[in-house]
């Protein structure tokens, strides 16, 4: 760049000299630049400091035009000359109020320098720092903010921060107020002769909105070497306004009003086995929905991937609490659908449920919805229509029901748990309580793996052995839990085929567990003879049943023998 163009900041647009440049923005910062020998003609410096404060929005304007310098929105901690003590949060400048949203705060006694963002912001978002400079959106998992300390040769250590566009002006919307940017950069540069400096010596000139240029030129007698040198001064404020009104559908907070969206913006959804597509009614009673033919009995029909986001995201969750039936949950208390899988495989969701949510999760289900095919799942029918639930527990409580009945045959044996406390984590139960929703056979190996890691690895070994020896048998010590299962139940007096019949579906769960870990096709048609069925069912969802059953029988069976 021409020094001429250079000193006038014809690079004024660009990042860093706009701050507000792109989705990101620069409320903090402190940047200095340096180049060649102090005495050379050809020697150039350059430093720029940005501050920022929140000022209530009806003050705003009148900020931007009195706060000429970042200097003004300095938040300091301390007592002041009044012997009053400020937290460095708030303060005046004239009539003008002020309020920090980030600061750089000093200990008093290590002066030690660390940036702390506005509790009210982490707060209004409910942002998890997930390391000690960046604050993530809990539910859209953005980086929203990020605060540093940059250090410098010469100067203390300075903060950085950065948010994002969109959370800081639906923050500034919750707040009633908008943000002051002040920016002051400047510019030096060295000449040998006064006219290489292409310099005009100016005094506060308007160069645009907000924005004022001075320059002067010092002569050698005054730099006391043999250049002339040229300063630049760019000062500018920038505002950044509030939404009309806070984003409340995208928010973690539970939002207790009505939406404020237009029916025309509304996401639509297949109603019928014809493919009509209509937006739902809200704050409306089932009978409407019924009346208006939409879904039958107010349930839809949605293809089974929209579950991915609700076991995989976090914040979200499903949960079954039958086996084909259960809620899905959105962050902070957002809402819940009453969700369930059909014979078909589609799953069913109450309209009323979805029609509550914000836009954007409407939007999501929208983009799955679905043509019916099969019937209404039936335990969801049962229970929320004809008041009679079935006999149909969740996976989960089988799981637990089972591994219970069998440490008590044990406790009753030597006195001691078989089984270790360890479960596995909420996200893996939830997936468990779900069960296979594609149509890959690996997500049923996947599962496999999870169940196999819930039943067989909390087995401890000496409770086994132990009983082995209590029945008279003979411990190998090479011998795991389900050949010790085996043994112990020979020792009981089965003869060795009929163990090996009652533990299989526990081999061929260690087979599915093991094909998990390996690239391609693993054979399955091994593992679910091992389960009783002479071939592989044709939908994982059904594979997944199966192995369910086989496993919980096969881990009752054991304990009745016992």
């Amino acid at each position: 760049m021409q020094r001429r163009d250079w000193f006038q900041y014809s690079d004024r647009e660009k990042s860093p000299y706009n701050p507000t440049i792109g989705t990101s923005i620069t409320i903090e910062g402190f940047w200095r630049n340096e180049f060649s020998n102090f005495n050379s003609p050809d020697w150039r410096r350059e430093e720029l400091l940005i501050h920022s404060a929140l000022v209530p929005i009806d003050q705003l304007n009148i900020a931007a035009a009195e706060i000429t310098t970042p200097h003004y929105l300095t938040f300091e901690m301390g007592w002041n000359s009044e012997d009053q003590f400020s937290f460095g949060d708030y303060f005046h400048y004239g009539e003008i109020q002020l309020y920090a949203l980030a600061q750089l705060v000093k200990h008093p006694i290590s002066q030690d320098f660390t940036v702390e963002l506005s509790r009210e912001f982490i707060t209004y978002h409910a942002l998890q720092q997930r390391n000690p400079s960046q604050y993530y959106h809990p539910v859209d998992n953005l980086l929203v903010a990020e605060t540093k300390l940059d250090s410098h040769e010469i100067y203390d250590p300075t903060a950085r921060v950065i948010v994002h566009r969109d959370y800081l002006r639906d923050f500034l919307a919750a707040l009633g107020m908008g943000l002051l940017i002040s920016l002051t950069a400047d510019r030096f540069a060295n000449a040998a002769t006064e006219d290489e400096l292409e310099l005009n010596q100016i005094e506060d000139e308007q160069i645009g909105e907000l924005t004022w240029i001075s320059t002067n030129i010092h002569t050698p007698e005054f730099t006391h070497h043999d250049c002339f040198r040229g300063r630049s001064i760019l000062r500018r404020n920038f505002l950044i306004e509030p939404y009309d009104r806070p984003r409340f559908e995208r928010s973690p907070w539970h939002y207790f009003g009505e939406s404020q969206v237009e029916d025309s913006e509304l996401p639509r959804f297949i109603v019928n086995d014809e493919g009509e597509k209509q937006s739902l009614p809200q704050n409306t009673y089932i009978g409407n929905y019924i009346e208006n033919g939409i879904g039958e009995l107010g349930y839809l029909y949605f293809r089974p991937e929209v579950l991915q986001k609700y076991l995989q995201v976090p914040g979200y969750s499903v949960f079954f609490h039958m086996r084909n039936w259960g809620v899905a949950s959105l962050p902070g208390d957002r809402g819940t659908i009453d969700a369930g899988i059909n014979s078909h495989g589609l799953v069913n969701a109450f309209a009323p449920d979805i029609a509550n949510l914000g836009l954007a999760e409407q939007a999501y289900w929208a983009s799955f919805s679905s043509l019916p095919s099969g019937e209404i799942c039936e335990e969801l029918i049962q229970t929320r229509m004809q008041q009679n639930p079935p006999n149909s527990p969740g996976v989960v409580d089988l799981i637990r029901g089972a591994r219970s009945q069998l440490n008590s045959a044990f406790q009753n044996q030597i006195s001691a748990d078989l089984f270790s406390d360890i479960e596995p984590s909420e996200q893996e139960l939830r997936r468990l309580s779900v069960g296979a929703i594609g149509n890959q056979f690996t997500e049923v190996l996947d599962l496999a793996r999870i169940l196999y890691g819930w039943i067989i690895e909390t087995m401890q070994v000496d409770p086994l052995r132990n009983t082995l020896t209590s029945l008279g048998g003979t411990v190998d010590k090479n011998l795991r839990q389900i050949k010790l299962l085996e043994k112990i139940l020979v020792a009981r007096g089965l003869d060795q085929t009929q163990a090996r019949t009652v533990t299989a579906p526990l081999v061929g769960l260690n087979e599915l567990r093991i094909g998990s870990a390996h690239i391609g096709n693993p054979e399955l048609e091994p593992a679910f003879q091992l389960m009783g069925v002479a071939a592989v069912p044709e939908v994982p969802r059904l594979a997944w049943n199966l192995c369910i059953n086989a496993v919980v029988k096969c881990l009752s069976s054991i304990a009745t023998s016992l």
